[in-house]
């Protein structure tokens, strides 16, 4: 399946590295992001490799998580869509 990067989970994308280049510096925010696109590439072969997330039980909606990063992709009929990239600790909105 095709992975495709929503608007939004590039922008949040740009702003996590730009975020990681503050802390420590751009070469490293670089390999850090590098790596988490390669983990999200997986998903082409391994489309349900991520959980189901908690906060909407729906296994359509899946995230992949890292000890600081959620990415949240949506499972469609021909591909995958990233959906968004969250911090790990700030909690979804609550499922209506």
């Amino acid at each position: 399946m095709k992975v495709i990067w929503s608007e939004e989970a590039r922008a949040a994308l740009l702003a996590l590295e730009e975020r990681l280049a503050r802390r420590y510096s751009g070469e490293r925010a670089a390999e850090i992001v590098d790596t988490l696109v390669e983990r999200v590439a997986r998903l082409e072969d391994n489309p349900q490799l991520g959980r189901i997330v908690p906060e909407y039980g729906r296994w359509q909606l899946r995230e992949l998580v890292d000890n600081w990063n959620r990415v949240l992709y949506r499972l469609l009929p021909d591909s995958i869509e990233i959906a968004t990239i969250v911090p790990g600790r700030i909690p979804l909105p609550e499922n209506d």
